[in-house]
Formats: C-alpha cells, structure tokens, sequence
C-alpha cells in the first residue's frame, strides 16, 4: 500500500525498538525518518497552525474536514458545537453513512482531496439494506404493480434515506455506504459508491494510485463469455479495445469454464475484466447439523449451501467452492434483527466451523433448495463460478465490468476486497440488447472521462431520460479512468509471469491443501509462460529480478 500510494518519506514516530525494527526492515531505508512524537508536528508543518477547533464527538468527519481547510488542529470535547455537513456549494458532494467513525475520516481526507462537500446522514441497518437489495434483486418476481411503478417507489424510498442530498448541478456525488446503491436513486448526476466496511482505506488507495496516469494504466483486458446468453457486446468491446492498442485476451465457450476462469481472475495480470453471462443465486442444499458447543449445550444450525465445480488434472477428483448461508441457529433466523434477545450464540459458530474442518460433523437433515441467498454464482460453460476471489490480477487493481443480471449485490464487494479498483454491476435483471449498448458506449468513451460519468453517460443513451431504468452501479473512487498505457504488453505480461512463478516456485506449502494449491498456480503459470514463449517469442529475463524485488518490498502473502 505504501509503494502504491508514491510515498517518499515514512516517519516511524514513538516506537519502540522492537516496532521499529520490525518496520524499518520492510520499508526502503532512504525513505525513513524517526522522529519522537513531540517532533512530530515539526517535521510535518513548517510552523505551528494559526488556531485551535474544538468539536463535539459526534459528525467528526466534518470536523476533521473543516479543520484541514482551515490548517486548524482539532480537537474534540464534550458539549462542543458539531453540524453534520460542511457544504459550499462545490462541483462534487461526497456522503457519508454515520455509524463508522474512521469512514467518516476517511471520507473526510477523500473530500478534501477532491474539493468536494461532505454530508454526515443516517446510518441505515444491515437488515435494511438487505430488504432494499433484495427488492431491486426480485423485481420482476413482484406482483400487483408494474416493474416501472417498483423502480419509481424504490428510487423514491433510496431518496428518503438521503435528508439533506442536493444532487451539485454538473457535477457527481460519491456515496460512502453501507451496501445501498444511493446512486440509484439520483440519476439526474454520476455517481459512485465505497463501502464503509471492510478495508474502505484500502479500496480508496486503490483507485487513487490507479489514476496516476503517468506511471499507470490499463494494458490487457480480459473478455468472458460463457455462451450462457447472447452477449453481442463481447465483439463490440474486444474491437474498441483493441483500437486503443490494449491488449486484449477473450475466453469464449468452453475456454470460459469454471477452473480457467478462476485461475484467470486471480493470477493472470489483466488491468479490465468483463464478465458476460448469467449471474444468480444458485439452487443449492439446506444442511441441518446437531452438536454440543464448547460449553455441553445442544445446538441446531441449519446451514444453506451453493456449490461451485471445477476439473482439475485428475480424472478422478474435482475442485468444489462451496458458499454456505446461516439459515437458523435453534429455530431463530439468522436474519432475524432480534435474534440477539431470542436466543444466545455463544460459541456456536466458531464450534460448528471447527467440528466441520475437522470433519467430525455431519448433517442429521438434507434438502434441496430453489435459491441459495446471496451465493451470486456467475454462469460458466461447465458449472457456477463461485466468485470468492483470493487477489485480483496477480495482485493486481483492475477495473471489474460484470454485464451480467443483478451482480452488484453481493460481487461488488467481494471484487473490491479482494483489490479490484472499482466495480460496475447490476442491479436487477437487464437483456442483453440494452446490456450490449451500456458496454459498447462505456469503453468507447474519452479515455480522460472518470468512469462515474462514462457510466452515466452509456445510461442515458441507452435508457429513456424519462424512465427510472438505470440498472448499472459503480463501486469505487470517482476520479479514474481508463487510461491506455501503451509499450510493450507482451513482454510486460511475461515478465509479471515469470515474477510470480519464481515466487510460488520458491512458497514453502504447509499441508497437503496447500501443496495441492500451489501445485495449480504453478502448473498455471507454467502453461500461461510456454504460451506466451510460442505466441510472442519473448524473452523476458532482463528486468525480471527487478519485478522480483518490487514484490518482495510489497509484502505480497
């Protein structure tokens, strides 16, 4: 994170001897400076700030805000004047969920980056945000009105859960939320979303220093099509791309099965991803497991479960990502917001994890099941892709395009903490001939557009301006782009191939798990280097220890 951020000086301050040889030894030696905490203003100010802000313990992004605009310190007290909004009136507005307090300072530090107004409102409930979803998810399956009429309802009750919100004529808002899609519900402006939780810092740092256009950019993209549906957009993109000199590498049919595609997703160095297929919960099984938690009490947990299914080498085995849902803990709901006073979890779950890794436990109770909520599965030529990703490009922070029904809900998520920059999905079902027109006039957009507006913009010619019909959600920060890095791709592919596989050749596994993984990200390295030597006649020895170093710095797991 460091390395990505471009920082040039690292102030290890008040640290003991052991903290701080514990961090010298991971970060450039030129780069550190170690400072007591008293020099600590000093070092980072030229002179002592002008004043003093004092601020109530409520709203403290918007103290922290104000106090950087105004070179103040801050501190906070009891009783002290707080508001919840610092608005003048600037190009973009930045909102922010209450309820978290380091993503008010994170959203603070992220407004102040970009200019843009800030305003604290509510916290929405988890259990809320689901309901919300899960409408926008069912929306076809409603009876008694017409989808329109639910698009205007849920776009109007999104708009509620906003007091205060005015859209900036001509500019973008950027919502920091807890899993509801406010964008939704202003479609007069672009929009983007962060998630307050977890890594938020993260996925904000991702999207920044993917934007230095300098020293970063997209090379490769990587096209998915199953042929689980029509996806006439595939072509449309690949051409466009590949007029823009990207790099572009497709995996239609067959090649788009369950074990390539997760591979591919994970390891293979791509900076934009398009998913076109089916997206859904899976049909799955219900588990009802019995056992004695830790403290002698009997316990009953039925447990949902979605399957993923690879091929692998052996003819004889398969790989199996599975997706498990709590459904009920003693007869309560696990979704039930008052479980908490129905019933007492204990230790339930972490024995239930326990007992079913050591393979001790069993189900007293099975069943097979319509839907599995929130499994998302993406539809491959072979099986459901599970996605559950590791990492994200060979660690990479590409841009996640998954043009496939309802895949905001849960993937945005998961693609974002698993290091994806940002993330465009959908909210409800859309065909594919309106999928096809939002992909095809998003990448052909300026390349200097940020993609909240590229998105806005292939919404909008695509969709009636007086319909409520906007399905496509951004995850991600509002300034950046897709931005064409151009020089030898090629040998830029192999070079981070032949890194990474001198990485896992040298990875000590641990148990027989874990060879068997790193055996698959070996042989897949292998394979994907061979093809390359065949296709392109590279050879990218020079610079590859350079490679191998810069990730060694970057602590990579």
């Amino acid at each position: 994170m460091i390395a990505k951020a471009g920082v040039t000086r690292i102030a290890l301050a008040d640290l003991t001897a052991e903290q701080h040889d514990a961090m010298a030894n991971l970060l450039p030696s030129k780069s550190i400076l170690t400072i007591t905490a008293h020099d600590l203003d000093g070092v980072l100010r030229e002179r002592p700030p002008p004043s003093l802000l004092k601020w109530g313990r409520s709203n403290i992004g918007v103290g922290l805000l104000t106090a950087l605009r105004g070179n103040q310190l801050l501190e906070f007290s009891d009783g002290a004047e707080t508001r919840n909004a610092e608005l003048k009136g600037r190009e973009h507005l930045v909102v922010c969920e209450a309820g978290e307090p380091l993503s008010e300072v994170i959203a603070a530090n992220y407004a102040f980056a970009l200019d843009a107004d800030l305003l604290i409102i509510p916290e929405v409930g988890r259990d809320a945000a689901e309901d919300l979803t899960e409408e926008l998810y069912s929306l076809y399956d409603l009876h008694g009105q017409s989808a329109t009429d639910s698009l205007v309802q849920l776009a109007k009750r999104v708009r509620e859960l906003c007091p205060g919100v005015v859209p900036p004529e001509g500019g973008g808002i950027t919502f920091f939320t807890s899993h509801i899609p406010y964008g939704f519900g202003f479609p007069e402006v672009p929009s983007t979303h962060l998630e307050v939780y977890p890594d938020l810092g993260v996925s904000v740092l991702n999207g920044l220093a993917a934007g230095k256009a300098d020293t970063t950019g997209v090379r490769c993209a990587v096209l998915v099509d199953p042929g689980r549906t029509k996806a006439p957009e595939v072509e449309a993109v690949a051409r466009s791309l590949a007029k823009r000199r990207l790099f572009v590498r497709g995996y239609p049919w067959k090649t788009a099965n369950v074990r390539d595609i997760t591979n591919t997703v994970e390891l293979f160095p791509y900076d934009f991803l398009l998913f076109a297929t089916h997206c859904g919960d899976a049909d799955g099984y219900r588990f009802t497991y019995e056992f004695n938690d830790a403290s002698g009490r009997t316990r009953r947990l039925v447990v949902d479960t979605a399957i993923g299914v690879a091929q692998t080498d052996d003819p004889e085995m398969l790989n199996v990502m599975q997706f498990q849902r709590f459904h009920k803990l003693d007869g309560v709901s696990w979704s039930d917001p008052k479980k908490s006073e129905k019933i007492e979890v204990g230790s339930a779950i972490t024995d239930f994890v326990e007992l079913k890794q050591a393979k001790e436990l069993e189900p007293v109770k099975r069943e097979r099941i319509s839907r599995v909520l929130g499994s998302a599965a993406l539809k491959m030529a072979d099986h459901n892709y599970i996605a559950m990703p590791r990492e994200l490009a060979d660690h990479g922070s590409p841009v996640i395009f998954n043009n496939a029904c309802a895949s905001w809900h849960q993937l945005s998520g998961r693609f974002m903490f698993a290091g994806a920059r940002a993330y465009i999905g959908t909210l409800f079902p859309v065909t594919g001939a309106e999928a096809a027109k939002v992909a095809e006039f998003f990448v052909e957009h300026d390349e200097g557009m940020p993609l909240a507006e590229s998105l806005w913009h292939a919404q909008n010619k695509t969709y009636d301006q007086s319909q409520m019909r906007r399905p496509y959600v951004m995850t991600g920060v509002y300034p950046q782009n897709l931005h064409v890095f151009q020089d030898d791709v090629p040998s830029y592919i192999q070079g981070r191939l032949d890194s990474a596989l001198n990485y896992w050749n040298e990875y000590t596994s641990q148990s027989d798990s874990e060879k068997n993984a790193v055996a698959e990200i070996r042989g897949y390295y292998q394979s994907e280097i061979e093809w390359f030597k065949q296709k392109w006649g590279k050879d990218s020895s020079k610079g590859q220890m350079r490679r191998a170093k810069r990730k060694k710095r970057l602590f990579r797991p």
